[in-house]
């Protein structure tokens, strides 16, 4: 195990690239191992759970990777026994043991990390009302696929969206398609619509809104473009952002695109400005006044919807004058750690008050003027915890340690380096044996 420690900023560039979306590489990939047409794909996320999902897809699909690029389309012979490393990506886990239910043959998904306790009853429990043949033998998912008829189900909305995802993708794979019933509350529905937008670039035709979904059977993938690029990730560019208002640098953001955005994600960029941060948004970028910033607003919001922003906003407010109080977050315990806790060590190591709320998931965090430092973080492998901690401490008065770090490599492998272009003072300390 090594130690990041974190000496502070000083600014070198002020141009930085936006790293591609992780919801939307995953998707597009998934979607294109369905296409019995050959579909490129550029410009992708490539974190650890995108190879993942190559992993995911290899036995069912032709792949050719080159440079930043991926060619895919489905293979005509399909592998009869596959066994999976999913990693610890959930969205791979998830969305492939929906589609291994509607692919004939046997398919063994194998977790990793921190995604072998992540929860799985709720998404198993509805293929099998569907008459798929899954079932759990410690932490591996066993699927025995084969043409499904389909049918009505019912599934909670309040754990993940992936378990709709995982419905959405086998739905066409059936012969009459799969009606869903989503028990409200609904979390992280954006990320829901982003399948579904998805699904619709390769000419699958989904119907209704809100509560309840249908998608017919015996549908064909094909994508309306020969290739797709990878548009930057909203959710990630997040940590620039903060990492700019925090350090009182201007910063220019490439690579954002409004109209391609995952909503739940560009909602950063609406709280950042109701927070008092200067945003300029441009065909393709965004330029963050972090020279203009003043004194911070407190917020009371609900990011039900937005799970992944959590924790950028939440360095934010720790600068905001006042109590801040984020709610509707319990779906954060269930990730690749309980960040709720994680968020609540990050802030009490740069000196802000917190509490939080497991059970109702809330957080409570009373700003502070000055980010304290002067401390350890355990990052617990969590790459979103991990990008909290660093920006955090990038702006802190006295030096911070991070442990278990290297887990940000699950969606930004160069976040380090990119880092360190832009100005950041750090090093690494490597454990003796």
């Amino acid at each position: 195990m090594s130690k990041l420690i974190i000496n502070g900023f000083r600014a070198r560039e002020g141009v930085v690239e936006a790293p591609p979306s992780k919801a939307l590489t995953l998707r597009y990939i998934l979607a294109s191992a369905l296409s019995r047409t050959w579909v490129l794909l550029r410009k992708l996320n490539w974190g650890d759970d995108t190879w993942s999902m190559i992993r995911g897809i290899k036995p069912i699909s032709e792949v050719e990777v080159k440079n930043d690029s991926v060619r895919i389309r489905r293979e005509v012979t399909l592998e009869r026994f596959r066994v999976i490393d999913t990693g610890e990506s959930g969205f791979t886990l998830r969305t492939l043991t929906g589609v291994y239910s509607g692919i004939d043959g046997t398919t063994l998904l194998v977790p990793r990390g921190s995604l072998i306790g992540r929860p799985m009853d709720e998404l198993l429990n509805a293929l099998k009302n569907l008459n798929a043949k899954v079932d759990r033998l410690g932490s591996v998912i066993r699927v025995i696929g084969s043409k499904l008829v389909g049918g009505y189900v019912t599934i909670s909305g309040s754990i993940s969206s992936q378990y709709v995802s995982a419905l959405l993708y086998l739905a066409p794979l059936t012969e009459g398609g799969i009606e869903i019933s989503i028990k409200p509350p609904v979390k992280s529905r954006p990320y829901i619509d982003a399948t579904i937008n998805v699904l619709k670039d390769f000419n699958i035709n989904v119907e209704g809104n809100n509560d309840m979904i249908y998608v017919s059977g015996s549908q064909e993938f094909k994508a309306v473009n020969e290739e797709f690029v990878i548009p930057g990730d909203y959710s990630l560019a997040a940590y620039y952002t903060t990492l700019s208002v925090l350090t009182g640098v201007d910063i220019r953001i490439t690579n954002l695109h409004r109209d391609r955005a995952i909503e739940s994600e560009y909602a950063f960029i609406r709280y950042a400005r109701e927070v008092g941060v200067e945003i300029e948004e441009k065909e393709g970028s965004v330029i963050v006044k972090g020279s203009s910033v003043g004194d911070l607003k407190p917020l009371n919001i609900d990011l039900s919807d937005s799970p992944d922003i959590v924790m950028p906003l939440a360095l934010l407010l720790a600068r905001a004058h006042g109590k801040s109080r984020i709610v509707g977050i319990n779906h954060l315990v269930y990730k690749e750690s309980n960040r709720l806790r994680g968020v609540a060590s990050v802030l009490k190591c740069l000196g802000a008050g917190v509490n939080i709320d497991e059970v109702n998931g809330i957080i409570e965090i009373e700003g502070v003027h000055e980010m304290r430092g002067g401390c350890e973080i355990d990052a617990v492998n969590d790459h979103r915890i991990v990008m909290m901690s660093v920006i955090g401490a990038l702006s802190a008065k006295e030096p911070i340690t991070i442990i278990n770090w290297e887990g940000i490599s699950k969606s930004w492998p160069a976040f380090i380096w990119d880092l360190e272009k832009l100005g950041a003072e750090m090093r690494i300390i490597n454990a003796s044996p």
